[in-house]
């Protein structure tokens, strides 16, 4: 049977080079769910950083945004500045009050920054717009090293070297509003690497995977957050459904290193 009524809205930027919502759609391969894409810039990057940044602004995605609502769960992926932020923060609460009744709403943000191979797609100050209104709408956070280190103030050395220092950031996240944080250790000094899931009132759970050398891929982080929301869609618990993103994840890694 093909369903076709939404479940999962994906909001992200459209990248050429293979990340933003192409890696969302091969991250949802094979999975059975009505699945809509919302575009919030178009970029063009290549092998050396960010080229051109074309946000079509809140103004434009929003009411496209919202017409596919009532959904169970949005992933948010590049959100180009800091009225996108706030749009975003504000789908958000009209997409939980429309939830279907019994029916839990998830919100997953991948914070994207800046760009893998150089160039910001937000300044620093615009960042922050991320604590002020995203975070306190009870979010599902997936940052990386860097990402953690800017939006918890922390340093970015000390987190790459101790995981203790990465759980500390983590909770500053949750004490501003933040749903769960799961920090991804792609980018730790440790091997095996670890990646953890960090929920208020509980100990992190941590998931580990053998470092792999010579494997890169275009859109890891935009691949591991649409792969947790689709498996929360699906009732997995995020224990769970973090489990199953990582291994996704890990496993293209597997594949580029081997040249698949």
């Amino acid at each position: 049977m093909i369903i076709t009524a939404p479940q999962l809205l994906v909001v992200a930027g459209l990248d050429p080079s293979g990340a933003g919502l192409e890696a969302d759609r091969q991250a949802l391969a094979g999975i059975n769910m009505g699945v809509r894409f919302v575009v919030t810039a178009n970029t063009l990057q290549d092998e050396h950083g960010l080229r051109e940044l074309g946000a079509r602004g809140a103004g434009t995605w929003i009411p496209e945004a919202r017409k596919e609502l009532p959904v169970c769960a949005i992933k948010f992926g590049l959100l180009p500045g800091r009225a996108d932020l706030q749009a975003a923060a504000y789908l958000v609460r009209e997409a939980r009050a429309r939830a279907k009744m019994g029916v839990k709403f998830w919100a997953v943000v991948d914070p994207v920054l800046s760009c893998s191979n150089g160039g910001r797609f937000l300044d620093r100050s615009d960042a922050q717009e991320y604590l002020r209104s995203l975070v306190p709408a009870k979010v599902v956070l997936t940052p990386n090293l860097d990402e953690l280190a800017e939006l918890a103030s922390a340093d970015l050395e000390k987190l790459v070297r101790d995981p203790a220092a990465r759980v500390a950031a983590a909770r500053m996240l949750l004490d501003l509003g933040a749903a769960a944080v799961i920090v991804k250790g792609g980018h730790g000094a440790e091997d095996p690497a670890r990646d953890f899931v960090l929920e208020p009132g509980k100990r992190e759970f941590w998931i580990q995977h053998p470092r792999i050398q010579g494997g890169k891929i275009r859109g890891s982080g935009c691949r591991f957050a649409t792969r947790l929301a689709a498996r929360l869609v699906q009732g997995d618990t995020l224990l769970r459904a973090a489990k199953d993103a990582s291994e996704h994840v890990y496993g293209r890694l597997q594949l580029a290193a081997r040249g698949a």
